[in-house]
C-alpha cells in the first residue's frame, strides 16, 4: 500500500509557516479573535499548531496533504 500525497506529491501545507498561516486562518474564520500561533510540529500524518488567545486555548489539526484543519480547544 502507498501513501500518494497528490499527483505530484506535493504537499499543500509543506512548511512550518503555511502550517501557521493556515491555522491561524482556521482559528479567524472560526470567530476567534486576537491569536497567536506557536511553533507547529509535523507528525507522520498532521501539522498542530498551538494557538492562544486572552480567554483560550486551541491546537489546530491540519492535514498537510489537502490543508483540511479541525480545531481542538484545550484546557489553560
Amino acid at each position: 500500500m502507498t501513501d500518494r500525497l497528490s499527483a505530484d506529491d506535493t504537499p499543500a501545507i509543506a512548511t512550518k509557516e503555511d502550517a501557521a498561516v493556515t491555522a491561524y486562518d482556521a482559528l479567524s474564520d472560526a470567530g476567534c479573535d486576537a491569536v497567536v500561533t506557536s511553533m507547529p510540529r509535523r507528525t507522520r500524518s498532521t501539522w498542530i499548531v498551538p494557538a492562544t488567545s486572552e480567554d483560550s486555548s486551541w491546537r489546530v489539526h491540519i492535514d498537510p496533504r489537502t490543508g483540511k484543519t479541525r480545531i481542538v480547544e484545550t484546557p489553560e
